[in-house]
């Protein structure tokens, strides 16, 4: 896994890369993360194509990424509703009971809540365009002032 940091206007982020892509994007600096620390040329390639993808989406330059995602630790519900995610376009904001809906398990608005909470790879995979039904935030593992200033980055302002 290849390990870097970005700096974004809420804090620092650090990413994780394979050879298949950003692994992991975490909120804060994790400089020994969880898995393997070999790096291989395409690792570091992802590394540096997130970092520079996740800079131009911090500086409003980007409004959506390219970078190769790897995905091979989703499993089951929690990997459909990251799927289903990933669909979100940028400005646009889904509820937790929506997002359940995509996934064709519409009593399962809580259980989306607890796959936002465990996503491995924020910012890209955008758990912070998920609201609450009556258009307040929501939690965010970031922190409140960082799901603010994602949302409004992509023109969100809150209902509540």
């Amino acid at each position: 896994m290849a390990v870097g940091v970005v700096r974004a206007p809420f804090g620092v982020l650090t990413v994780g890369t394979t050879e298949l892509g950003v692994a992991r994007v975490d909120f804060g600096e994790h400089p020994h993360p969880d898995l393997s620390t070999i790096d291989s040329a395409m690792a570091l390639a992802h590394l540096e194509q997130a970092r520079s993808e996740l800079s131009a989406y911090f500086n409003g330059s980007c409004r959506h990424f390219t970078v190769e995602l790897d995905r091979s630790a989703r499993r089951g519900f929690r990997g459909a509703v990251l799927a289903a995610l990933e669909t979100v376009p940028f400005g646009e904001v889904v509820s937790y009971g929506e997002l359940a809906q995509r996934t064709r398990r519409p009593g399962a608005a809580r259980a989306v809540g607890t796959a936002m909470a465990t996503n491995p790879i924020g910012v890209i995979v955008p758990c912070h365009r998920v609201v609450r039904a009556n258009g307040s935030m929501g939690g965010f593992g970031g922190g409140p002032a960082a799901k603010r200033w994602l949302l409004e980055r992509e023109g969100w302002r809150p209902a509540v």
